[in-house]
């Protein structure tokens, strides 16, 4: 990767809908050249998608929940089963293992707290889930990928 490279993504990152024309007067190339840099790191891998920033309030949702999940070892139970159950979850925005006191974190948008109880209640009851923990705050604030390291 080179600074033309690095400057593509952090433009991307700060707003995806930002135009080549855009990228390409800010770092002084071509706009050719700034598509086909955004085109190889594309094709490399580095680039994967794009996505949109939602207001969770303004769509409906009173706030936003974490679920940190443990996963039974025993009895043949697998976290990538238990994530890819979260996944097709509805209001589950993000399932990704995790390294250190808990195997998975799921977040997910929530209309209400009865939802947020109805929701923990669904998730501890996903076959080899052990136990969760959760946390809730708030809408409001923004559901943007710069807030999620996965």
């Amino acid at each position: 990767m080179n600074d033309l490279d690095r400057f593509i993504i952090e433009s991307l990152t700060g707003d995806a809908r930002t135009s080549f024309r855009r990228i390409s007067g800010e770092a002084g190339r071509s706009t050719d050249t700034v598509i086909n840099h955004y085109n190889q790191l594309v094709a490399d891998g580095v680039i994967r998608g794009s996505t949109v920033v939602l207001d969770a309030a303004r769509i409906g949702y009173e706030g936003v929940a974490a679920f940190n999940i443990d996963v039974a070892t025993s009895g043949g139970a697998n976290p990538a089963d238990v994530m890819e159950t979260l996944i097709r979850m509805p209001n589950i925005i993000l399932s990704t293992k995790t390294v250190g006191e808990n195997d998975i974190l799921a977040i997910a948008v929530i209309h209400d707290v009865d939802h947020y109880a109805r929701l923990g209640r669904e998730i501890a009851s996903i076959p080899g889930v052990r136990s969760i923990s959760s946390n809730l705050w708030p809408g409001g604030q923004e559901i943007c990928p710069r807030y999620f390291i996965v």
